[in-house]
């Protein structure tokens, strides 16, 4: 009814079915029935036709007094929504990977757009997303939400690293829940070696055991890449086994994703590009 109410409200002002229907590209017959039917809604006449033209009823007169100027600036308002950007950012994130390889894409996204409330929320949580606000989200393997619209950024190998020194170690640590791993048999049998198995949920920890000699964990590139980094110690892998986690970003609502979204999503396809153990790369120990 207001965008009815509002097209009653341009017609008072020219006085004419047609020009209104010119001016407003609609066509007058149209614009003729909507004015009807609006009358039919309101239970009252609002203009008086006659073959000089249109003039307004008393009742047509009490609403444009009433109404015009706030439909007006509504519709102007309204005009605006299209080009409106939000001034505020919801990120979902694993922490290891935003706090380390990800994070020269989301400084150059906040110098890019220093107006920009950046919401971070890093958490290696895979929590439905249906649950969450968020713009755009990183996730790593298989996706249990298929509500929302996703691109793949890149993709991490994983394999076992143990300190050299303790390279006959009958500890295990995983990051990984069961359903994560390869149902391979050698998968199994290389698991198998293994006496005690701990399951670790946070990836991060289990880097800090393997780099503290603790026992060997099943870790990807990312954080392999940390330990060669940060660590003195020297590493080694365990077998041959590996498997592959893809890098999705995410994001809701609408097939092509907004501006913001767009340039983050661009800036980590980027940073992806850059690093090989991004790419599927095994890193040499």
């Amino acid at each position: 009814m207001l965008d009815d109410l509002r097209l009653f409200v341009e017609v008072s002002r020219r006085g004419s079915f047609a020009k209104a229907a010119e001016d407003l590209g609609i066509g007058a017959p149209t614009l003729s029935k909507r004015m009807l039917a609006l009358e039919d809604k309101l239970g009252y006449p609002l203009l008086l036709r006659s073959a000089r033209g249109l003039t307004l009823t008393n009742h047509g007169q009490a609403v444009v007094d009433e109404m015009a100027d706030p439909l007006l600036a509504l519709h102007t308002k309204s005009e605006t929504l299209s080009t409106l950007e939000a001034k505020t950012f919801h990120l979902l994130c694993p922490q290891n990977l935003i706090i380390d390889p990800l994070y020269d894409a989301l400084q150059s996204f906040q110098s890019q757009h220093p107006d920009i409330q950046l919401h971070v929320e890093p958490a290696n949580s895979v929590a439905l997303l249906s649950q969450k606000r968020f713009d755009l989200a990183i996730r790593v393997g298989e996706l249990e939400d298929s509500s929302v619209y996703q691109k793949q950024l890149g993709k991490i190998a994983v394999r076992v690293v143990v300190a050299t020194e303790i390279a006959t170690t009958q500890t295990l640590f995983l990051p990984f829940k069961a359903s994560q791993l390869p149902a391979t048999d050698e998968w199994r049998a290389l698991l198998a070696q293994f006496s005690h198995v701990s399951y670790v949920g946070d990836i991060t920890l289990v880097r800090k055991l393997v780099g503290s000699a603790n026992g060997a964990g099943v870790l990807p590139m990312t954080e392999i890449a940390a330990l060669a980094a940060q660590s003195q110690t020297t590493f080694s892998y365990i077998g041959d086994c590996q498997f592959i986690r893809s890098i999705y970003a995410l994001w809701p609502n609408q097939r092509t994703p907004p501006t913001y979204t767009r340039d983050f999503i661009e800036l980590l396809q980027m940073r992806c590009q850059e690093l090989d153990y991004l790419q599927g790369a095994v890193i040499t120990l």
